[in-house]
């Protein structure tokens, strides 16, 4: 969905052609490449959604023409929608996460901090997974030093969402 999202945004600053949208979309994703099997697929399916409008642009000579891609108010609202969702299924994946907080000048407060809160429930139950398998696996030192790591990360994460629910105007 986060890709969804991405693509969604992009579109909100103008209205794009699919290999434009495909760039911005990897510059935002690092330059990780985005598959047009993916893409076009995505761009239909906002489409049927009446999410965007597309249209012909002017091709330049020798070459076949562009789709134009705009996003409509039905697609801002599916944006709007779509970042204020805070499913623990989606937020137990960081990628999830990372996005909707990356966006949160479009969430209002209470959204922010009710993502924040479903987020910071899901990483204190990993800690708390992590902590009953310890006893069990004083044998293993090797795994205990990953366990650790893992711990240690979602520790640092939890302090990192209770400046984030700061940053948003409540305690955590």
């Amino acid at each position: 969905m986060y890709f969804d999202i991405l693509m969604l945004r992009v579109l909100s600053d103008q209205p794009r052609h699919g290999y434009e949208i495909k760039k911005q979309v990897e510059r935002i994703l690092g330059g990780r490449s985005i598959n047009n099997n993916v893409l076009y697929p995505a761009l239909r399916r906002f489409e049927e959604q009446g999410a965007v409008e597309r249209a012909a642009a002017e091709a330049d000579p020798g070459r076949p023409p562009r789709n134009v891609y705009r996003l409509t108010d039905t697609g801002h609202d599916l944006f709007q929608s779509m970042i204020r969702d805070a499913d623990p299924a989606l937020l137990a994946d960081d990628n999830e996460f990372q996005v909707r907080v990356s966006f949160f000048d479009d969430v209002p407060p209470e959204d922010r901090l009710r993502i924040i809160a479903v987020r910071r429930d899901i990483v204190q139950a990993q800690i708390d997974h992590l902590d009953s398998l310890r006893p069990d696996a004083q044998s293993e030192p090797w795994g205990l030093r990953v366990m650790d790591f893992h711990r240690d990360n979602a520790r640092r994460e939890l302090a990192w969402l209770d400046g984030l629910a700061a940053a948003a105007g409540g305690a955590p």
